[in-house]
């Protein structure tokens, strides 16, 4: 190695010693780590409750899935659910004793929403000033917060139900719609009464997109609901689930009365769920 080469390297070193003190640098204080609102661990959380002015909502835990119980019963959307959830991991940007503190000042008098995790109460209070930040207690401490849920926690109660028409893993056993029956034969779908022309495979499809049919949104309906209807007998259970086809255009709505919850569909799908399609088009890529 020539000294040009050696010199180089002596340097690098030099640096990278350097690099390295100012690294551990004697005597400094390691960062501190933030401060979470709660000590829960999401995944041990089995129950939500949240009180809002729009009314009260309940959600369980059961066999890994989320249930919203009150004000309906109703399988829960999970991403809606899981942020929430998420809410016992927020981190603290700021905290200090409730004691002595005007808790109007905060909007903590009247709390704007109240979510209880398990048995851990989280109050939420009124927006900080600046940089889209809120008030919240959690038992004898008032934090601050990054506003990052607030606004779900008083929504619509609709919006925490599943997009799913059906729970995952549904059976059915029968299909009814308006001109047509598809009946589950030990698998094999058979339509009642049989067209012209049809096709196995197109049966099966059918029963499959009812299977796994996702609506857009899914709304709050009031009041009776008129048109066709869709009757889906769920193995295992004694009555069919029963859909009122409220609407086609521009959007495909099917009612749930017994929830009472509106499903909102892409018109297309009117096509793909309530009639068996041609076998020719079946087949198309």
């Amino acid at each position: 190695m020539n000294k040009r080469n050696l010199l180089n390297l002596v340097m690098l070193l030099l640096v990278a010693g350097l690099g390295l003190l100012a690294w551990l640098e004697p005597g400094r204080s390691p960062e501190p780590q933030a401060v979470k609102i709660t000590a829960l661990d999401p995944a041990a959380i089995e129950r939500i409750r949240i009180e809002r002015p729009a009314g009260l909502l309940e959600m369980v835990r059961r066999d890994g899935r989320w249930q919203l119980t009150a004000p309906q019963a109703a399988p829960a959307n999970t991403i809606r659910t899981d942020a929430i959830v998420s809410v016992a991991t927020i981190d603290s940007l700021n905290q200090q004793p409730i004691a002595g503190l005007d808790l109007a000042t905060y909007g903590l008098d009247e709390p704007k929403a109240r979510l209880q995790l398990n048995d851990v109460t989280i109050d939420f209070g009124a927006a900080a000033p600046l940089d889209n930040r809120r008030y919240v207690r959690v038992g004898d401490t008032l934090h601050l917060i990054p506003d990052l849920r607030y606004y779900q926690l008083i929504g619509p109660w609709s919006g925490y139900v599943s997009l799913r028409l059906l729970e995952e893993g549904t059976q059915l056993e029968r299909i009814a719609l308006p001109q047509l029956v598809l009946v589950n034969d030990n698998g094999s779908w058979m339509p009642e009464p049989k067209p012209e022309q049809w096709s196995a495979d197109a049966a099966t499809a059918l029963a499959q997109r009812w299977q796994n049919v996702q609506a857009m949104e899914v709304r709050e309906h009031k009041g009776a609901a008129t048109g066709d209807e869709v009757r889906l007998q769920v193995r295992g259970q004694e009555q069919p689930l029963r859909f009122v086809i409220a609407a086609r255009e521009p959007e495909l709505v099917l009612v749930r009365p017994d929830l009472g919850l509106a499903y909102h569909l892409v018109a297309s799908q009117a096509q793909e769920l309530l009639q068996l399609t041609a076998p020719q088009q079946d087949q198309e890529p």
